[in-house]
């Protein structure tokens, strides 16, 4: 029997391993991403902020020794907020003083909001601790200075409100490193205690809001990540579409032939030239289809052998039977033999009906079609079984288009077909009732119904129908073997066409779908 081809499944799936494996391989590709950049980021702001740190901490030891000589030299208020200023300029960090109970006594303020300083760049020899001092030196200083009040009459000797900071590379922010953020302030914070003469805490001093190490690094670092990251998972998810596709395709031509088995046709085999797992199961399927399809041919072959036989002796048997009904016997004999023949002449029917069912469903059957004018068969058909709905007291209509409906088809397997469902439509509807046999085009189908008042169909029998041997429950006081729905269904798939069935208590309704070409009518 021919079966329509079946289709892979699509790509577009969202269930497919198509598409749930490359995104499994994107997903680890940007979790593994998205783990590196992150700890790449983690562990360069861990040291950037490390360095912000011991840049504060080394600064507030410096400022701190100026801050204790202040403290000594009893400065004003006025003179320690300004070199409170000059210290958050030269360390490029905002400066706050704090007293012993930290209560603050100078602040240069926020970064961001600081006004201009005016300091002195000097030069000279200087020898802050004395004759011999490690820390003397030669080199340039800043100190704080009044704009206002005129220049020291000394140019060597510094004046008690001077408190020179030597500029060194490294000491404060003068020389800072390439990693500096421009604009930008850290927030790490350093205190460290300011001591007096004997040793002990007379305050302290609070450095923060430096400048910010590796800023524009981490945000390098981080955009990067992000293309490095896209980057991964677009590779990821090629490398999952080409992987998906490798595992997939097997699949799916194993599932393909495995519906193609499940529809009828035992020749599906798979074409798989692999020697992995893949290949080894394509082989053990084929061997398995193989060897169905010769248990079901040998089947077939011994019902169509069997039905064939047993025909010959059932003819025989029921001329004799006929014959027997001719002499002279007991009424009660009489009546045996007509009951025998009746049960012989289901068994006929049973008989032919396997041996069609058995041509109709064999691989090697060659259908020969040829244009077939539905609308006269209609006709035809109505007339055919006039007599006996009449003699039913049935209504039997035909509801077909004047003009032709011509379809390539084989003209005695459609003429089988319309038998089945007119008898079963005549045969389940009570008398007063009505039987109509109609068709209709839809663009490229044509619709064929056969729709009757009869009994009905259980709607439980609804799914069971089209089973071999299968009757209603509330067919079992009519003649029937159960086979007739089956060739009509066989009958119409191997057209190409589909049957559906509608039943209530009203009545039932078979609708045969045929494929219709406009090019072949005629005028």
């Amino acid at each position: 029997m021919m079966t329509a081809p079946v289709q892979q499944t699509p790509f577009a799936n969202q269930h497919s391993i198509r598409w749930r494996l490359p995104l499994s391989y994107a997903g680890i590709a940007l979790l593994t991403a998205m783990a590196l950049s992150g700890l790449l980021l983690f562990t360069l702001k861990r040291y950037y902020d490390h360095q912000e740190w011991v840049y504060l901490e080394y600064n507030a030891m410096i400022v701190a020794g100026q801050t204790e000589r202040m403290y000594r030299d009893e400065l004003a208020d006025e003179d320690i907020q300004s070199t409170v200023n000059l210290f958050s300029f030269v360390a490029q960090a905002r400066v706050r003083l704090l007293d012993a109970n930290k209560q603050v006594v100078a602040d240069s303020g926020p970064i961001s909001e600081q006004s201009q300083v005016n300091v002195n760049f000097i030069q000279r020899e200087y020898d802050p601790g004395g004759a011999g001092d490690q820390g003397a030196g030669f080199g340039p200083y800043l100190s704080v200075r009044d704009p206002d009040a005129p220049p020291p009459p000394d140019e060597g000797v510094f004046r008690p409100y001077d408190y020179p900071l030597p500029i060194r590379r490294g000491t404060f922010g003068q020389f800072l490193p390439d990693s500096v953020s421009n604009g930008e302030q850290s927030d790490q914070r350093v205190t460290v205690p300011v001591r007096g003469p004997a040793g002990e805490t007379i305050g302290y001093l609070e450095l923060s809001e430096g400048p910010a190490f590796g800023g524009e690094i981490v945000r390098d670092v981080a955009e990067n990540g992000v293309v490095a990251g896209g980057i991964a998972v677009l590779i990821a998810a090629v490398a999952g579409i080409i992987v998906s596709r490798n595992i997939s395709q097997p699949v799916l031509a194993l599932a393909n032939a495995t519906r193609q088995m499940a529809q009828g046709d035992l020749t599906a085999r798979v074409e798989l030239k692999r020697r992995d797992e893949f290949g080894v199961l394509a082989d053990a399927f084929n061997v398995m289809a193989a060897r169905v399809q010769s248990t079901i041919s040998a089947l077939r072959r011994f019902v169509a052998d069997a039905a064939h036989e047993i025909n010959t002796p059932l003819t025989a048997l029921r001329t004799n039977l006929e014959l027997i009904t001719t002499y002279n016997m007991p009424d009660t004999a009489r009546t045996d033999v007509k009951q025998a023949l009746n049960e012989l002449k289901r068994l006929e029917m049973l008989t032919r009906n396997l041996l069609a069912l058995a041509r109709l469903e064999a691989p090697d059957t060659v259908v020969q079609r040829s244009p077939l004018d539905l609308a006269v068969l209609a006709r035809q058909m109505h007339e055919r079984y006039a007599s006996r709905a009449e003699q039913a007291e049935i209504t039997l209509t035909v509801d077909a288009p004047g003009q032709p409906i011509l379809i390539q088809a084989n003209q005695e397997q459609i003429m089988r077909m319309l038998d089945n469902l007119l008898d079963n439509a005549l045969k389940f509807t009570p008398g007063q009732g009505q039987v109509t046999l109609g068709m209709c085009t839809e663009e490229d189908t044509v619709r064929v119904w056969v729709q009757d008042t009869g009994i009905g169909i259980p709607e439980d029998d609804l799914p069971k129908l089209f089973g071999r041997f299968h009757r209603g429950r509330n067919a079992a006081a009519y003649p029937g073997n159960g086979l007739g729905l089956v060739i009509t269904r066989s009958i119409v798939e191997e057209h190409g066409g589909h049957i559906t069935v509608e039943s209530s208590e009203a009545g039932t309704c078979f609708t045969v779908s045929l494929p219709y070409d406009q090019k072949d009518q005629t005028s």
